[in-house]
């Protein structure tokens, strides 16, 4: 069977044919290295350039996409810090929220909120994430201040609800933290600013593994599970290293409540701890982990693609 160049494969793969030399006269598959190929089959490159920046506004299509994600990752942000603050109140039931509780709650809150704006915009709900998302070569910059705006406003906007829907003399409570300190992320008085953030910047740094690990092309296939992977993830940081920090790792739901109740005591570790560890996180996933293998296209005279290895292309005679 011949194999040819079809002009549609060739401007879609771009690749260059030739003939080989040998006496066979056998034909070279058409041969191009694809760094995006997706474990089983090619990745469809229009949907990675559309992702990766190949649009018109901010790396995106439209304007409209620009907007649905702001306002998807504004919704999903202000849901995460309303209902997670809500399950931090003490005074409304019968016995307060203990801390397994509340690292609970805002794990499930955390799968929820990814389940519901997860294919809209990626459901980053956090300033770090979108921050390793421009590292991981995800977004541009610019898309990147669109998620963060629109992070922090949401995170401001559902406390701010929180404070509506709650009697004034339970956010006043003492139970609630120290004087109107409700939903306050705060280092424990024990530990010195460098390991409040050094803290902070670990637990991150789990969270943004495993952001990278769901993001990484060998794991594109396994998607179902993301809402609960991420919401496991954050349920465990936040029992683990909550009585440290209060185990925030999003400089978004930390800023919410400090906002409305003006405590802003330490408040710069949950933006120093968290960057710095996603920066770091992430960089080092792309530099260690993010290796894709050569693959290479074979376009035959029916027009069928496959990816292959490049070392299997050749010839043993």
């Amino acid at each position: 069977m011949n194999l040819v160049n079809r002009k549609g494969a060739a401007s879609r793969s771009k690749c260059h044919c030739q003939r080989s030399l040998g006496t066979s006269g056998d034909v070279v598959p058409c041969v191009t290295l694809q760094p995006f190929i997706s474990v089983g089959g090619i990745a469809k490159e229009q949907g990675r350039k559309k992702f990766l920046g190949g649009g018109t506004v901010f790396g995106q299509d439209s304007v409209r996409t620009v907007l649905n994600i702001a306002l998807a990752e504004f919704l999903g942000t202000g849901f995460l810090v309303f209902l997670g603050c809500m399950g931090t109140v003490v005074g409304l039931g019968e016995f307060p929220p203990t801390h397994l509780q509340i690292s609970i709650t805002f794990g499930m809150v955390v799968a929820t909120a990814i389940q519901l704006i997860g294919h809209i915009s990626a459901a980053h709900l956090n300033p770090a994430v979108s921050v390793a998302a421009i590292i991981l070569g995800k977004i541009n910059i610019p898309m990147a201040v669109v998620y963060i705006l629109a992070e922090l406003s949401g995170g401001i906007a559902g406390f701010g609800l929180l404070q509506v829907v709650t009697p004034d003399s339970i956010l006043r409570s003492k139970s609630n933290g120290s004087c109107c300190a409700l939903c306050v992320t705060l280092p424990h008085p024990e530990l010195s600013a460098f390991q409040a953030v050094l803290a902070e910047g670990l637990a991150t740094s789990v969270l943004i593994l495993v952001v990278c690990a769901v993001w990484d092309k060998r794991n594109e296939r396994n998607t179902d599970s993301v809402p609960l992977r991420f919401g496991f993830t954050v349920m465990a940081i936040a029992a683990a290293e909550g009585p440290y920090t209060g185990a925030s790792m999003n400089p978004a739901r930390s800023l919410g409540p400090v906002i409305w109740t003006g405590v802003w005591d330490s408040h710069w570790v949950y933006w120093v701890g968290p960057i710095v560890g996603a920066v770091l996180t992430s960089f080092m996933y792309k530099q260690v982990f993010d290796r894709t293998p050569a693959h290479v296209i074979q376009v035959t005279e029916d027009d069928n693609e496959q990816a292959i290895p490049l070392q299997s292309n050749r010839h043993s005679k």
